[in-house]
């Protein structure tokens, strides 16, 4: 029996996805895993091991098979288990929706079964099949009609944080947060990246949100590839063609800006010693990652600068020899890589400024709109 309550339509979906609605994704476990709609938890309706059953009976033996042994599966305490935690989350939640992977039969029975409880929440349409090639879409459209204006600098001029602070005043949306990632070899957080699907829903989301704001919108100016997540086609397309502000800070300043970013503001006294050698060990293996396009003897040297400046921090608890290693990947590696890639694109500059000329004039933009 299903609910007549009203679903939710496709002309639906931006409304849903701004609104931030609870979702339950009632896919199985590992479709969740490989990637699910902003804001969804899983909660299936079968387990991987009841899913894989039941799809081998599909194939076997037809639709009506495997419904029956869908149904036999999922029985008596197994489905009252399942019942039960759909409710207390709706409890939670009342403006909870339901999706499935096509809008079918998981996330139709699961309506139809709350419904027989007195529950009554709607599904998806379409599920998450017809969502994500909304939120693509999304990408794509407001990726073609809207202005872009792009932060760049050479590595350690403080981007992300210009981002950050600018989004509290300007329309900015800053694409390593979403990323988990500093977009270098370096740059790995301590929480894994998301599947390059949430990637793109994250992404898609915030657009969305800036949409209302008609100025033109910033981005840090990113590779293709953040990470593992790689940016759209439309939208990284769009980037590489806009208008650059240039962030220009000294080479000293940038030093400092790494510093206090990759160690300053992850070592102290009081830091664990297995926290601090492992976070040696991390820059130790991007070195090497780099090694062939540093050069063998230059990443010699800088190995050797990382090992001195551990040596001292675990006798003296001084960070202050990190700043050779990092001087020494600006000059060897990050600057000439970055001066390489400004002079192949031949980008649209249209203000340079330290962080805090750029902000000022972030600032004038958005008083004369």
């Amino acid at each position: 029996m299903r609910s007549s309550l009203t679903n939710i339509q496709e002309q639906d979906f931006q409304r849903l996805f701004l609104q931030g609605n609870p979702l339950i994704d009632v896919r199985a476990p590992v479709e969740f895993s490989q990637g699910s709609l902003p804001g969804a938890i899983n909660l299936p309706i079968m387990n991987d091991d009841e899913r894989a059953q039941v799809g081998i009976v599909y194939k076997q033996a037809g639709r009506e098979a495997a419904l029956k042994l869908g149904h036999e599966l999922v029985s008596g305490v197994v489905r009252e288990e399942r019942i039960q935690n759909w409710i207390a989350q709706i409890k939670k939640s009342p403006e909870t929706v339901l999706f499935c992977y096509r809008g079918g039969l998981r996330s139709q029975i699961t309506q139809g079964w709350l419904h027989e409880r007195g529950v009554d929440v709607p599904l998806i349409e379409g599920g998450y099949k017809k969502s994500r090639q909304f939120l693509r879409s999304e990408i794509d459209r407001l990726s073609a009609t809207k202005e872009f204006v792009v932060l760049s600098g050479p590595t350690g001029s403080a981007k992300t944080h210009i981002i950050n602070s600018a989004a509290k005043f300007y329309p900015a949306l800053d694409l390593e947060g979403l990323a988990h990632h500093r977009g270098s070899a370096f740059g790995a957080w301590d929480i894994p990246q998301p599947s390059a699907v949430e990637f793109e829903n994250r992404l898609a989301l915030g657009l969305m949100k800036l949409e209302p704001q008609s100025q033109k919108w910033l981005f840090e100016d990113e590779s293709r590839l953040i990470g593992h997540c790689a940016l759209p086609e439309s939208f990284f397309k769009r980037l590489r063609e806009s208008e650059v502000m240039m962030v220009e800070e000294s080479f000293e300043q940038r030093v400092e800006n790494i510093f206090a970013d990759y160690i300053g503001s992850i070592l102290h006294k009081e830091t664990g010693d297995f926290l601090a050698r492992s976070l040696f060990e991390k820059y130790r293996k991007a070195t090497i990652a780099i090694s062939r396009k540093l050069g063998g003897l230059r990443a010699q040297e800088v190995l050797e600068d990382i090992r001195v400046s551990e040596e001292d921090y675990f006798l003296r608890r001084d960070l202050g020899k990190n700043r050779v290693w990092i001087s020494k990947l600006l000059h060897y590696y990050y600057d000439p890589l970055y001066m390489g890639s400004l002079e192949r694109r031949q980008p649209k500059i249209v203000f340079r400024g330290g962080a805090a000329e750029i902000l000022e004039r972030l600032r004038n933009l958005r008083a004369a709109c």
